[in-house]
């Protein structure tokens, strides 16, 4: 079979000898050497050019490089074939644990703490909140929503969720749904984390309204896409309310802009879009253990719903 592997991350070079490695009988190409791309099979890809895809007429499945998906869906030339998103346990582990550092950094004090270190200043104790006065919503419950839910909720903190449609399965703590439920999920959380996708239903959902319903010192985690978050309307909320805290991992344009306002602010937390950081060597088993079972079935179910979006 004929693989084309397209990836324009900095360590390229490693995904590539892995997947070499791991796809050992099959033919691994990259762009540089020009293959008959109407001969391609598969596709192994994060933000491939839309004039690639078009070219590549008989493709079969296309596994991206990541749990995002949007990156193949915007392109005017996808033509509904099989995706393939990564549901890796390490990445859900690793995006588990960010959110719960974010978490521990606001509940802890140690923003306070750090200012004070600064100004070498020595202040008194703050007693923190305990993790079961602590409600966190979860605005998105897709594969890495629910594994960080059940994660903190082992931790003793109440953990509720929101999804824009009725759960189609249970979940071990309450969960709404429905716009109309939007205002109470926001009222009831002390910490929000937003993991949803990006689509046009989702494009600047946190705006300045969304902001306003949540409660004035709380902390909002984005670890979703950046699409879904309106800057501007964050900035004017974030300096009108001193004690609202955010921890932002991605944004609309990356890198973040050195004129962007959000980096000089005492109430913000900025991470490179590293929250949850693909593991290689697990992700490239992930893949195969899915282009193997399209071998052995000659057909593979599209992780996505094309109507949703995601």
């Amino acid at each position: 079979m004929s693989i084309l592997f397209y990836c324009p991350w900095h360590n390229q070079n490693q995904w590539f000898i892995e997947i070499k490695k791991k796809f050992k009988n099959e033919k691994i190409f990259t762009l540089q050497d020009k293959p008959h791309l109407s001969k391609i099979k598969f596709a192994i890809i994060w933000n491939l050019p839309n004039n690639i895809l078009k070219e590549m007429k008989n493709v079969k499945v296309l596994f991206s490089l990541g749990a995002g998906v949007d990156h193949i869906l915007n392109l005017s030339n996808y033509r509904s074939q099989p995706i393939i998103r990564l549901k890796d346990k390490v990445m859900a582990e690793r995006m588990a644990n960010h959110v719960l550092s974010q978490l521990l950094f606001y509940q802890l004090n140690l923003n306070t703490y750090l200012n004070a270190q600064q100004r070498k200043k020595w202040i008194e104790d703050i007693e923190p909140i305990l993790n079961q006065d602590i409600t966190i919503g979860i605005l998105g419950l897709g594969f890495l929503g629910s594994f960080t839910s059940s994660q903190l909720k082992k931790l003793g903190y109440n953990v509720i969720g929101f999804k824009y449609s009725k759960p189609i399965k249970n979940y071990s703590f309450p969960v709404l749904y429905n716009k109309n439920n939007l205002k109470k999920f926001l009222h009831n959380s002390n910490v929000v984390v937003n993991m949803l996708p990006s689509t046009q239903e989702t494009k600047h959902m946190i705006n300045k309204f969304f902001l306003r319903a949540m409660k004035k010192k709380s902390l909002l985690i984005n670890v979703g896409r950046g699409s879904t978050l309106n800057e501007k309307d964050l900035t004017i909320h974030l300096k009108k309310n001193k004690q609202f805290y955010v921890s932002l991992d991605v944004f609309e344009k990356e890198p973040l802009l050195k004129s962007n306002p959000l980096w000089k602010m005492s109430n913000v937390i900025i991470t490179p879009h590293i929250a949850s950081i693909t593991a290689i060597d697990t992700a490239v088993e992930y893949m195969y253990s899915k282009y193997c079972e399209y071998l052995k079935n000659g057909r593979i179910k599209n992780d996505i719903n094309l109507v949703k979006g995601y």
